[in-house]
């Protein structure tokens, strides 16, 4: 067996991935004699900020930040040069042989589960088939089936690009009369939303306030992430998920109202995270924002979906479940989120997984 390990700089896409592997495999046919099936080549992506070249970093932290904010595709991802191919994530699959624990951060799902205004009926589930009905026709053998009615937005999940405009105009300047019909989104729909495999790092807002959870109505500012991320010895790169937990879930998941009622987001804290340059954020509430506050400055309610998802690509789950990962104290993790390929939708049910090993 030959094995090939190949490090270099970011940014080649998946075409140019799959010439270099045939080009280093024929070589080594050709001049070593080794058999094709034999030969196993490794890419290893580098991110340019993590690569050193006469003395100085090939692209400096806020380099990167300043040419994602510019980057028509959504935050930390790259393009394939072919047309209308799937983005790729930066981020590769790390080694897993020593992961201790796997964080489901996926809520139950189940009618009377807190839904927002918007995206009610919300989650419904009816058992369609009875194992009875067809007995006699089948026995021993029998089956049963139901169908799912819900929102796209309902529980947890991820909000595509297409979810949110500015001035109706989506992330990168797309107009909406373009891209907008009554089957859905021809661009930008969650279905163009790759596999997130990432690094990922919970801030525990409450524990860096030394309370359990935080007010209903309170909205979480840059400087309280800036806080959490001193007192748990983390930072927020580019390319990574942030979820932050507020503790809402845990006091009101099973009160609706409450849990409707519970805190957010501050207009500051996504341009704070947009400005490094992640690639999706998460939270334990309905809407990461404050649910009916209105931004001064902007004048909107929701003012970090038009931040994150209409201005700088960055994908936000919503309703997640953190109190698992939170009590483990595991602030660093790799994250894994696939989003269903409902072609043309604003949002997806998604189940993510939080891979954590060793301690924080």
């Amino acid at each position: 067996m030959v094995v090939v390990r190949v490090e270099w700089l970011s940014g080649r896409n998946p075409k140019q991935k799959e010439a270099l592997v045939a080009e280093i495999t024929d070589a080594l046919k050709r001049i070593g004699g080794a058999q094709e099936e034999n030969v196993h080549i490794i890419l290893h992506d580098v991110p340019q900020s993590n690569w050193g070249r006469a003395g100085k970093l090939v692209e400096r932290p806020e380099e990167h930040r300043d040419k994602l904010a510019g980057n028509p595709s959504p935050a930390g991802y790259e393009e394939s040069n072919e047309q209308g191919a799937t983005p790729s994530p930066q981020a590769t699959l790390p080694d897993l042989a020593g992961a201790a624990r796997v964080f489901d951060l996926e809520q139950p799902r189940r009618e009377g589960m807190p839904v927002y205004s918007a995206h009610r009926p919300g989650y419904s589930y009816l058992l369609h088939r009875h194992h009875e009905d067809e007995y006699e026709q089948t026995k021993p053998r029998t089956s049963a089936s139901g169908v799912i009615i819900c929102m796209e937005h309902t529980g947890t999940h991820i909000d595509a690009i297409c979810h949110q405009a500015d001035d109706l105009n989506l992330y990168g300047g797309v107009p909406v009369k373009e891209v907008q019909t009554g089957k859905g989104f021809t661009r930008l729909g969650v279905e163009e939303i790759p596999p997130i495999i990432a690094p990922g790092v919970l801030l525990d807002v409450p524990v860096s306030k030394d309370v359990e959870d935080l007010e209903p109505g309170y909205a979480v500012t840059a400087d309280d992430l800036e806080n959490c991320c001193e007192r748990q010895g983390v930072t927020v790169e580019p390319g990574t998920v942030v979820l932050i937990r507020t503790g809402n879930a845990q006091r009101y998941w099973d009160d609706p109202e409450g849990y409707l009622g519970g805190p957010g987001m501050a207009s500051d804290a996504s341009y704070w995270l947009a400005k490094r340059g992640v690639v999706a954020v998460g939270v334990d509430n309905m809407a990461w924002d404050v649910i009916g506050a209105e931004d001064p400055e902007l004048d909107v309610m929701l003012p970090g979906h038009l931040i994150l998802l209409a201005r700088n690509g960055v994908y936000i789950i919503e309703n997640l479940q953190l109190e698992e990962l939170a009590a483990a104290g595991q602030y660093r993790f790799f994250f894994f989120c696939t989003p269903l390929k409902f072609v043309g939708a604003t949002g997806s049910p998604v189940r993510p997984l939080a891979i954590a090993s060793g301690g924080s």
